[in-house]
């Protein structure tokens, strides 16, 4: 479905993990954005005589934030990169959407499984208030929120999620660090891939609803490995993220 365009003002950014950079906008005209947790937004400049495209899940914690934050991962020659982490505060880029389903629907699990990588986390976050009112509204709901990044600077939003699970006691969130635990580790943080976790959830096609987000190769690989134990489109929903070059 086609969105109108409109332009977006960055306010603010600042580098949340070593190559990782959050910005922050607002609309131009300082109208509200209207979303729904867990969807994306593109973004519309023009680098080199060519219009590029990018999408980015929206990262604002939904009814929180007052501006549109998004997450963008450093590539190495990437014309996105390129582009986003040169803006400045002040300087617009044209943007259209909210666009997405990876959303939370009126429906009663028992529990849901929230998988990401790296910044297919953001839409998790965006997520918080919504899952939030989901805990009150089904007193036997459980969630279970993995999300895989190579060590522990690498962890975005560490602290929102942690706060958030001490809470929210059925709420639980796990970091996988797939090169290096840090000293000391906390409870939550476990050596190894996100998939190395699956055989301990359990995962019940009756009882669990699982999102997917980030990198193609694990989202690939999870949902095979769902899909071996009853798991179909009606109880995964799933959104790849792609480096954007």
């Amino acid at each position: 479905m086609a969105r109108e365009r409109f332009e977006l003002v960055l306010k603010s950014a600042q580098l949340i993990a070593p190559q990782v950079r959050e910005l922050q906008f607002i609309r131009a005209n300082n109208d509200p954005f209207e979303f729904i947790a867990g969807q994306f937004i593109n973004l519309h400049f023009h680098l080199h005589e060519q219009e590029i495209q990018r999408s980015y899940s929206i990262a604002s914690i939904h009814g929180q934030n007052s501006t549109i934050d998004i997450t963008i991962a450093y590539v190495n020659q990437g014309k996105a990169t390129e582009f986003l982490f040169n803006l400045q505060p002040g300087e617009q880029v044209a943007a259209s959407g909210p666009f997405g389903r990876l959303i939370l629907k009126e429906e009663q699990p028992r529990r849901y499984v929230l998988i990401a990588t790296g910044t297919g986390v953001a839409p998790y976050r965006s997520m918080l208030n919504a899952l939030k009112q989901h805990l009150a509204n089904n007193l036997e709901l459980e969630i279970v929120l993995l999300l895989g990044v190579r060590n522990q600077a690498e962890c975005l939003y560490r602290d929102d999620f942690v706060a958030f699970s001490q809470e929210h006691p059925r709420f639980h969130f796990y970091a996988c660090y797939s090169q290096e635990l840090p000293n000391n580790p906390q409870p939550f943080e476990h050596k190894g891939r996100v998939l190395a976790q699956f055989d301990a959830l359990n995962l019940i096609p009756a009882n669990d609803i699982v999102y997917l987000c980030g990198n193609p190769m694990m989202i690939d690989d999870a949902f095979a490995y769902l899909k071996e134990r009853g798991f179909d489109n009606s109880n995964v929903r799933r959104e790849k993220y792609v480096f954007s070059h």
